[in-house]
């Protein structure tokens, strides 16, 4: 996998054990401790991936999803943090879809750090290799061939 992440954690060490599980996975990951931090970093490249925490000093993550959105309006975003969804107000949950969270992760207690992980990897590669070989297989084989002037 090849893939570019920007994670937006504030917390040390849940920054530290998910970048380096990421890492061992292969994807390459870039690590912003805040909003503002965030922002810059996506407007220098893109990312296919954005992990984002929502208590954010400076900012909330709901506000710098919002302009993220302005920047990159397709990258595919998980919501990771230890607010519990039944204490998010409803103007939090409504901005959340409407920006196009793809996934939301409770990096609580009793969150395993592996199970994000596999998140990660379903959303970027949804199709394994024999999943994808199986498709190629299925498309008739002149579909691509180029017509020539007769």
């Amino acid at each position: 996998m090849d893939y570019k992440i920007l994670l937006v954690e504030d917390e040390v060490k849940t920054g530290e054990f998910l970048k380096k599980a990421l890492e061992e996975e292969g994807m390459n990951v870039d690590w912003a401790v805040d909003g503002q931090s965030a922002l810059k970093v996506i407007e220098k490249g893109k990312y296919d991936l954005i992990i984002l925490d929502l208590k954010l000093p400076e900012m909330s993550g709901a506000d710098v999803l919002e302009r993220i959105r302005s920047i990159d309006p397709y990258v595919e975003t998980i919501v990771y943090t230890n607010y519990p969804t039944d204490s998010f107000s409803p103007s939090i949950i409504k901005k959340l879809f409407k920006h196009g969270v793809e996934e939301y992760v409770n990096k609580g207690a009793d969150a395993d750090l592996w199970e994000m992980v596999d998140k990660v990897k379903a959303i970027l590669d949804p199709l394994s290799e024999s999943e994808i070989d199986g498709l190629l297989r299925a498309v008739p084989e002149n579909s691509f061939k180029k017509e020539t002037d007769e």
